[in-house]
């Protein structure tokens, strides 16, 4: 039987379960997310909860992510195969992302968010923190493998859909942007760039790939412009596209910038 992590995540009687293995497991469940995270306590009551339902998984999923967090994929890996094995459309998701997140492993990371992608008619959904549909995974994992002509399908037909329900994303047009420079399509990222700064205006790591842009089309005066806004938002602001546990896709740093800048000489440079 199938359970999705909304289910038991937005329920508070575990009675609507059937069966008495499942009500049991997920009382313990429910026990044990009331514990910190990782912690002795709460990993025991997810034992017991397996002890009730080896197959409940909420509990196999919620049991990986310490493993995760602290490095050990391999123990992550067994939990999250049990999990998806026994609902794929709640965790294939949070598996592809972890993959690509954590491991920069995207050729499994596309495995599963494409079996989600079909399995869910094609909207297989958002990241844990909701800060990509899953869809623009599945478009970078694919850029990143070298196959830009299927990321491009995957960005185009997100944003539109994006733009179709008015809800794009954070860093669309960032990502499609940087992918159409590496194409050397160089006036339609410039268009996607201006677009990301409608929306993140003060996103420094925008302005440093526009500044690339602007030099890749020789116009300096516009990269060193660029380049510049991006060191005072990146010094100043601090606004940029960054995560306390990994490097994010397409990040930038302040020292990318500098050496940018320093092959500048002015900004009429030509």
């Amino acid at each position: 039987m199938l359970f999705n992590a909304s289910l038991v995540n937005a329920q508070t009687n575990c009675t609507l379960y059937k069966d008495k293995a499942h009500q049991l497991a997920c009382q313990y469940y429910t026990e044990a997310i009331q514990y910190g995270q990782g912690s002795k306590k709460s990993q025991q009551l997810f034992i017991q909860s397996l002890e009730a339902c080896a197959t409940f998984a909420p509990t196999l999923h919620e049991m990986s992510v310490p493993y995760l967090k602290r490095g050990d994929f391999y123990t992550w890996k067994v939990l999250m195969d049990e999990a998806v094995k026994a609902d794929a459309i709640g965790y294939l998701g949070d598996r592809g992302w972890c993959y690509f997140k954590h491991m920069d492993d995207y050729e499994n990371c596309y495995a599963d968010l494409y079996r989600l992608y079909k399995l869910t008619g094609g909207h297989p959904g958002y990241t844990g923190d909701g800060d990509y549909d899953l869809r623009i995974l599945m478009a970078i994992s694919q850029r990143e493998m070298g196959n830009y002509k299927l990321a491009m399908r995957f960005f185009n037909e997100c944003i539109a859909d994006h733009r179709k329900n008015n809800t794009l994303g954070l860093f669309d047009y960032l990502h499609r942007g940087a992918t159409l420079l590496r194409m050397k399509k160089y006036t339609a990222a410039l268009v996607d760039f201006k677009l990301e700064m409608v929306k993140n205006q003060k996103l420094a790591d925008v302005h440093y790939y526009m500044g690339l842009t602007y030099l890749a089309m020789h116009n300096k005066g516009e990269a060193y412009n660029s380049f510049k806004q991006a060191r005072e938002l990146y010094i100043k602001t601090g606004y940029r596209h960054t995560d306390p546990y990994c490097e994010e896709p397409d990040q930038v740093y302040l020292a990318d910038i500098n050496n940018a800048l320093g092959k500048l000489k002015h900004p009429g440079a030509q």
